[in-house]
């Protein structure tokens, strides 16, 4: 219904009603202004349309090529004095129309000027700053609709990316478990069935939890915990870790599936390092009005500086997350040793 509306606003035939309105009321005012009886007489019905001859050519010169050509910053003097100059051309054509010419081109009427030429001029100068103002305040009208449209088009593309982000998250999560699930399905692991059903857990949350702007922290750390349980059921080489929760969780929200890509590499990528090293520190820090998640792993053996675990869809799908849903609202720092990976996110709630 909107969008008729708009677009019936917008029409040119509307354009032309508008025009014709407002030029049908500035007769109707002439008329009543130019008559000295009780009535119009067909003399001042003439002398208002005479009178308008002068007018609308002038403002149509001044709304159709001074206004947009000169009306700007870098023009304005210019305009102003081309405004002065159609203001004293078009007076001076009025006044001596009624005062000289009239008689020649018309002479079964007597018309002489109630006016003199500078009250003619002043006529002149309230049509054309009237008008002036009618066309700027369409214009902003224009401007200020076609913006509104362009930011919903851009939050309608921002919300048709996030959505896209996620299903990548969905699937990629979902390839590397089932691939681990294969794995013991070979071995005839015995903690299948229990793999199996930690997955499904994960799974109901990918469901029916990520398709939301907003979850609650506590659901999102809880599946960080699920995803943990599933990962330390398919770990064979004694992967450690350590996950610590400061501060308490009450009624913080966050995006959904924000930390699962973070948690993802840092079990593809860590490693148990020498001497019983830990492989995977993981915290989440609860502050005021914002939140801390960090998250630190091993590296693992024969990985070099700058070979860095974190390039690819994974890392450039989250910060992509990031720049849409926390804008100005995240810090997100990624640092790597010869011994460990280190990121750091945080986020404003």
């Amino acid at each position: 219904m909107m969008a008729i509306k708009r677009r019936w606003l917008y029409h040119p035939l509307f354009r032309l009603l508008q025009h014709l309105g407002f030029w049908v009321l500035s007769y109707v005012v002439f008329v009543r202004l130019f008559t000295t009886g009780i009535r119009p007489e067909k003399i001042d019905y003439i002398y208002s349309a005479l009178f308008h001859a002068t007018i609308v050519p002038a403002v149509y010169i001044n709304l159709g090529w001074l206004l947009p050509r000169l009306a700007n910053h870098r023009r304005g003097v210019l305009y102003v004095g081309a405004t002065v100059a159609l203001v004293l051309i078009f007076s001076w054509l009025n006044y001596s129309f009624f005062q000289d010419w009239s008689k020649y081109l018309l002479p079964n009427y007597f018309f002489i000027s109630y006016f003199t030429v500078w009250e003619v001029s002043l006529f002149f100068v309230v049509y054309l700053v009237v008008t002036s103002l009618l066309k700027l305040s369409r214009s902003w009208f224009v401007v200020n609709d076609l913006q509104r449209r362009l930011l919903h088009m851009e939050a309608e593309k921002a919300q048709i990316e996030l959505k896209a982000l996620k299903a990548q998250v969905n699937p990629h999560f979902l390839f590397n478990t089932l691939n681990g699930i294969y794995s013991m399905t070979l071995d005839k692991d015995e903690r299948l069935p229990t793999t199996i059903l930690q997955l499904s857990h994960l799974m109901r949350y990918f469901l029916y939890e990520s398709g939301e702007d907003l979850v609650p922290l506590e659901k999102e750390w809880q599946m960080v915990g699920d995803y943990i349980a599933l990962q330390r059921i398919r770990s064979n080489d004694g992967l450690q870790l350590e996950k610590t929760l400061e501060g308490e969780i009450r009624e913080q929200r966050i995006a959904p599936l924000m930390l699962v890509t973070f948690l993802e590499n840092a079990f593809k990528h860590g490693a148990k390092g020498n001497m019983g090293a830990v492989g995977i520190h993981l915290r989440l820090e609860i502050l005021p009005h914002k939140i801390r998640f960090r998250i630190e792993n091993t590296r693992g053996q024969g990985a070099e500086v700058g070979d860095t675990q974190f390039k690819g869809m994974g890392l450039d799908n989250v910060k992509r997350r990031l720049e849409l849903l926390y804008p100005g609202r995240h810090e997100l720092l990624i640092r790597e040793t010869a011994d460990n990976f280190i990121v750091t996110l945080e986020l404003q709630l």
